[in-house]
């Protein structure tokens, strides 16, 4: 009855398109699902991004890095068209009823993945408080939120800060931006209450809405290992191509 309630107040707009859906219709149109391009079966080991068949088993990107903090990722959608507008709705136009229908379609095409991982805790990416003021959610949050129900895990959302606010660093390199963006994140008072209490997470689902060049995950990746996390599994809903 609630969620009917809200349907009214509230019309239901389909997260690809916009549109409005009929109330108790799918949450996506059938026509505009079938415009997403998924990431597909051949995919690079550590970060999950689409490679060509056949290829070697990583991506351009993860083949050129030594190491990384994270040892897998999986992702749902090429980060392109019509997800790149409906990703934009989400993050800056106040669609944050996306991220449910966003977490659903992690689930059906990544569960087994996300399952088999077998994970203490879901942790969302942070946002700074001033990009939190002016969205009034973390859209990361939105979509870790609802995979931590559905996998029965723990959602810790204050386990990651961000203590500064970044610009965009398009002219720096992967490694100049991840040492950025580690100076802008530090463990958040979950990750010390959890320490105190010997129950710090082993096995982590870290969660965005994109991957592009994973400095942002590797850089978290790498704070959750330093509070004594030892094994990260990456979840984004959209990903970049493999090969430039």
């Amino acid at each position: 009855m609630e969620s009917r309630i809200l349907d009214l107040l509230y019309p239901p707009r389909c997260p690809v398109c916009d549109g409005l859906r009929p109330i108790g219709a799918p949450r996506c149109h059938p026509a505009c699902r079938g415009k997403l391009t998924p990431v597909g079966a051949d995919t690079c080991m550590r970060c999950g991004k689409p490679v060509p068949e056949g290829a070697a088993e990583y991506c351009y990107d993860c083949a050129s890095k030594q190491e990384s903090s994270f040892e897998r990722g999986v992702s749902v959608f090429l980060y392109e068209g019509d997800i790149r507008e409906s990703m934009v709705r989400f993050k800056f136009h106040g669609r944050e009823e996306y991220g449910a229908w966003y977490a659903g379609e992690l689930l059906a095409a990544q569960g087994a993945k996300l399952r088999a991982f077998g994970a203490d805790a879901v942790i969302p990416v942070p946002i700074h408080r001033r990009k939190m003021r002016r969205r009034g959610y973390n859209q990361a949050e939105r979509i870790a939120r609802v995979l931590a129900e559905e996998l029965n895990l723990p959602l810790y959302d204050d386990y990651l800060r961000r203590n500064r606010f970044t610009v965009p660093q398009k002219e720096l390199s992967n490694h100049e931006r991840v040492r950025n963006l580690m100076r802008a994140l530090e463990p958040g008072r979950q990750a010390d209450r959890l320490r105190k209490q010997q129950k710090t997470p082993r096995r982590v689902i870290l969660v965005d809405d994109i991957y592009t060049t994973g400095s942002t995950l590797e850089a978290c990746s790498a704070v959750l290992k330093s509070t004594g996390a030892e094994h990260v599994m990456v979840a984004t809903i959209c990903i970049g191509g493999g090969y430039v």
